[in-house]
């Protein structure tokens, strides 16, 4: 650090001397003016400052700064003592840090080896304790087996034990017979064991050996007869089995039989009746029965319906009955069970038919007949029930299990059921016959109501297939059922009544005109059941019949 002094100020500097003038009285103007010049005596007069104010002032100035400099030279110098004194203690410091710096690196180079060794020690000793581990697994699995064997080797311990105690006893038990036959051998004569082929013992052995094969035979043959007892049974079901399949089969061909006489009579009543027209009738009688016809048949011909067959073989009283079906109604008002024949009708069928039944209710000859026919007398026999109408809207519902099983689309079956479901709860809220006539005289809920029967019926006969296979004549049951079963105005066979009687829990009592002049034909399916619907079976069509009450 450098300093620069001031110039020092001389005593013969002017600058430093204070010139004092005397001047002229200051004296206030309250005199005259004749006596303001005179001098008085004893007065002592006041030396004037004749320098300026800041000639003074630059002189005492001077003087200061002289002084501060020196002033300050003294500070500056106990400054550089004061810096030296540092520079030489920090030296000292610096030297002090790097003492305590290599002595740090020696002590952080020993913590190095420290760490070092204790990381080698841990790695040793994790080994150490890994082996010692896997010995103590080792042990611990060996101690296991061991232990297992040890407890398996005390069970067969406690059960020879509890064997031997068993053995024991029986041999304490039967001491008694072994000390009662070593009494008898000291009583035998002495050469009773040198003649053993003549001791009485030997035979009664032999005839116990020769007993117990005959008994081992007889257990054999016992065994061989239950077998073929069994496989007799086996047959026998077979067998009644394949005749309940013929039996079937033989009131198949019987019905289709009874049908064709049916027709065939049919068919010599008309030609008995043109007979007798051309021979006995009179002209007009002949022309006003031909205009009769003639309009049966032209309404025939508008209103035909495949389900009545060929157009060609119906008689009058069939294409009326058609005519009337097509006209709009599907089901029927009840009406007297003597509207379903001609007048003047005799025989004993029809008298037995009035004598049983008092009424019937015609269902429109469509091909769809049976079906809508067995679920309105169906509804209609527990219209008035409503615990019954439950129960049947509960089976209808439990009947997705037959379609699901049966593999059949939700979609193909879901709108029929909701709208044979919509019926039934129809029924529960207004238990009147006129509303459940109205229901099946809609053609869309009508024929809803149909299909959804149809399609179960397809469902029951595919879950059964293994029983109702020998039945169809169709290539198999699935185009049977294709074909046959669920088209609509499909004529129903024996097979498919079975089925839907099974699959809806109903029996069923069929009462048919068919086959024998003299004798109705009455089947009740499920055999031995009380029916709860009955249907009558004319020409290939359905009715319903309601039974005259009994007294």
């Amino acid at each position: 650090m450098t300093t620069t002094s001031l110039p020092l100020l001389g005593d013969s500097d002017p600058r430093l001397r204070l010139t004092v003038e005397n001047k002229t009285r200051n004296i206030f103007v309250t005199q005259l003016d004749d006596t303001r010049d005179m001098k008085e005596e004893n007065v002592n007069y006041l030396p004037v400052v004749t320098e300026t104010s800041s000639r003074i002032l630059e002189a005492g100035v001077n003087t200061l700064q002289k002084t501060l400099v020196l002033k300050k030279q003294a500070e500056l110098d106990e400054v550089d003592k004061q810096l030296t004194l540092k520079r030489q203690e920090f030296k000292r410091s610096v030297e002090a840090l790097a003492k305590r710096r290599s002595e740090l690196e020696v002590k952080q180079q020993q913590t190095k080896d420290r760490v070092m060794k204790f990381e080698k020690f841990m790695v040793e000793n994790e080994e150490k304790r890994r082996g010692a581990m896997k010995k103590f697994e080792a042990a611990r699995e060996q101690n296991i087996v061991k232990q297992k064997d040890i407890e398996d080797l005390t069970e067969q311990l406690t059960q020879l034990r509890a064997r031997h105690h068993i053995l024991k006893g029986r041999i304490a038990k039967y001491k008694i017979y072994e000390d009662y036959l070593m009494k008898t051998i000291d009583h035998f004569p002495r050469t009773y064991l040198d003649n053993g082929s003549e001791s009485l013992v030997m035979p009664i052995i032999r005839r116990h050996e020769t007993l117990s094969i005959t008994h081992q035979r007889l257990l054999q043959r016992l065994g061989r007869l239950e077998e073929e007892v069994e496989q007799s049974q086996r047959q026998l079901q077979t067998m009644k089995k394949e005749q309940s399949i013929k039996k079937l089969k033989a009131n198949k061909e019987l019905s289709e039989l009874q049908s064709e006489l049916e027709t065939l009579k049919e068919k010599n009543k008309q030609a008995e009746a043109n007979l007798l027209m051309e021979q006995g009738l009179s002209r007009q009688k002949v022309e006003g029965v031909g205009c009769i016809l003639m309009a049966v048949n032209n309404l025939a011909e508008q209103c035909y319906l495949p389900a009545y067959g060929a157009l060609e073989n119906m008689n009058v009283l069939t294409k009326m009955d058609m005519v009337k079906m097509e006209a709009g109604i599907l089901v029927s008002s009840r009406e007297d069970v003597s509207s379903l024949f001609p007048e003047q009708t005799t025989g004993p069928k029809y008298k037995d038919l009035s004598s049983q039944f008092s009424s019937v209710r015609q269902v429109r000859g469509d091909g769809n007949c049976f079906y809508r026919a067995l679920f309105f007398a169906r509804l209609e026999s527990v219209l008035h029930n409503a615990r019954a109408l439950q129960r049947l809207k509960e089976k209808i519902t439990q009947t997705c299990q037959d379609f699901t099983s049966a593999r059949f689309d939700k979609s193909s079956f879901e709108h029929h059921l909701d709208t044979v479901v919509n019926v039934v709860e129809q029924c529960l809220a207004d238990m009147q016959e006129d509303r459940l006539l109205q229901l099946f005289n809609d053609q869309t809920t009508s024929d809803g109501v149909v299909q959804f029967l149809r399609l179960l019926t397809s469902a029951h006969l595919q879950n059964h297939a293994d029983f109702f296979c020998n039945f169809v004549e169709a290539p198999n049951l699935q185009v049977y059922c294709q074909q046959e079963v669920e088209a609509m105005a499909m004529e129903s066979d024996h097979v498919d009544i079975l089925a839907l009687s099974q699959a809806l829990d109903i029996c069923i009592h069929i009462v048919s005109m068919e086959g024998d002049e003299h004798q109705l034909a009455h089947h009740i399916i499920p055999e031995g059941a009380e029916p709860s619907v009955h249907l009558l079976y004319q020409t290939s069509h359905y009715n319903i019949l309601y039974p005259r009450p009994q007294h």
